[in-house]
């Protein structure tokens, strides 16, 4: 088994809309738009939280991490260390717990509380299929970015 850590350097940027009628894009680091700070869910740690307008459908953020087999995973996961975990299409297991990643600071607002808070955005792949966060609608400046982590998660870590 190969361990490989992600290292593409585009990972780390974004393809950014130009809000005009133009159809260009730029890319900019996630550093550029993207902060961490204390979540506003209670007790959730730490949340992602954009300093821009995001717009409905724009990628906000891309997964990165160590690629691991099922048999790591679940050596990890025997020792409670798979909350970062995203299964990828190949059956392998992307984990972000000890990477810099943006990305996996999104927490699921509708798993810890009665209407507060709404997921804005969803785990999904990306045109180069990368794993990533995309808006499901317009986020503003300032708002904290959330995110869906499915049922599975949640039996397994509730």
């Amino acid at each position: 088994m190969t361990n490989s850590l992600v290292t593409n350097p585009l990972r780390n940027y974004k393809k950014l809309k130009i809000p005009s009628t133009q159809t260009d894009t730029i890319e900019v680091p996630e550093s550029d738009y993207l902060y961490i700070k204390p979540s506003q869910i209670k007790n959730a740690g730490k949340g992602l939280y954009s300093a821009i307008d995001i717009y409905k459908d724009e990628i906000i953020a891309l997964f990165n991490g160590e690629i691991i087999s099922k048999k790591e995973a679940q050596k990890r996961a025997q020792l409670n260390k798979d909350k970062y975990f995203i299964n990828l299409l190949d059956h392998t297991i992307l984990d972000s717990m000890h990477t810099e990643c943006y990305a996996k600071y999104a927490n699921d607002a509708e798993a810890f509380t009665n209407g507060k808070f709404k997921n804005n955005a969803e785990i999904c792949l990306d045109e180069d299929d990368n794993v990533c966060i995309k808006a499901l609608k317009n986020i503003k400046g300032g708002d904290e970015v959330f995110c869906d982590y499915g049922k599975a998660y949640w039996e397994k870590h509730g």
